[in-house]
């Protein structure tokens, strides 16, 4: 299958009322931003060297993202946008890197220039040894993937957001049971030291989901958070690889929402060392 073709396009201004420009120029075939046509190239998950891949978790992320598909480098300041032109696109990949310095970014799915169904930010201390990786169900089209670095020009990223071909992450986990997090609390997860990468899905029935995912490390130190919000969960759950190096690791979830507003949330080791790990230890239970 042909590559996608990209246009680059380079904004440095506040992101809120850009965003609402920019997609309006995108809907109407702008070359104002990358496209995505034609089907991309599928690729399959590897395992890699030394590590274990877990069973559930061969489905939803390409692991050779980086090679497969191009990706471009958004300075400090800066929005980048997505055109996903094909219509039969459910989902694409989402992946960030840098150089070892902080991420710090805003991504929004665009839908029509005033509806924006899902979102999220974006923090890792480090882009190098903890990367994002997220998948975007894109359900409905027009659909627009915008990217805006929050950061100064000092921390610049590379991108790549791409149609995997790939199923949807609930299929790889259909046979485990989420866990039920209610609007105010808080659920945290321990993990060993085996375990390299940890994955998250949020989904629910049919409410709006905000949620904040933390991974800490020793004595409460965040070195990667994300903050999600979806008008609608089970249209747009939020999918993710969190990266985990080094011992005492622990992720946090927490309901931002009301009572009303439960999700259901599984957060399950993807890549273990090749003894296998331990028993996830889950906790919390508490409120914010």
């Amino acid at each position: 299958h042909a590559a996608p073709t990209f246009e680059s396009h380079i904004v440095t201004d506040t992101p809120t009322m850009l965003y609402r420009s920019i997609v309006a120029l995108a809907l109407v075939g702008s070359a104002a931003s990358f496209s995505l046509q034609g089907a991309a190239r599928l690729t399959t998950p590897q395992r890699s060297t030394g590590l274990v891949m877990d069973e559930a978790a061969a489905g939803p992320l390409a692991s050779d993202i980086w090679d497969s598909s191009p990706s471009v480098k958004v300075q400090g300041s800066t929005l980048k946008t997505w055109d996903i032109g094909e219509e039969s696109t459910q989902r694409v990949q989402l992946s960030l890197r840098s150089s070892g310095r902080p991420i710090d970014a805003n991504v929004e799915l665009w839908h029509t220039p005033s509806y924006i169904p899902t979102k999220f930010r974006i923090y890792t201390e480090n882009g190098e040894s903890r990367p994002v990786d997220a998948i975007i169900e894109t359900p409905k089209h027009p659909k627009t993937v915008a990217v805006y670095n929050t950061g100064s020009m000092e921390f610049p990223f590379d991108a790549t957001v791409a149609n995997t071909g790939l199923a949807k992450a609930y299929d790889s986990l259909a046979d485990v049971d989420g866990a039920l997090v209610q609007g105010g609390q808080i659920t945290s997860y321990t993990f060993p030291a085996e375990v390299e990468s940890v994955q998250v899905l949020l989904k629910t029935n049919e409410r709006n989901m905000k949620a904040l995912i933390e991974l800490t490390q020793g004595p409460n130190q965040v070195k990667q958070f994300i903050e999600v919000y979806a008008s609608v969960g089970y249209k747009n759950p939020f999918y993710c690889v969190i990266q985990t190096p080094g011992s005492n690791n622990a992720i946090r979830i927490i309901n931002q929402n009301t009572v009303e507003f439960p999700f259901d949330a599984w957060v399950l080791p993807y890549e273990e060392g090749a003894e296998g790990a331990d028993d996830v230890v889950m906790g919390g239970g508490g409120r914010f």
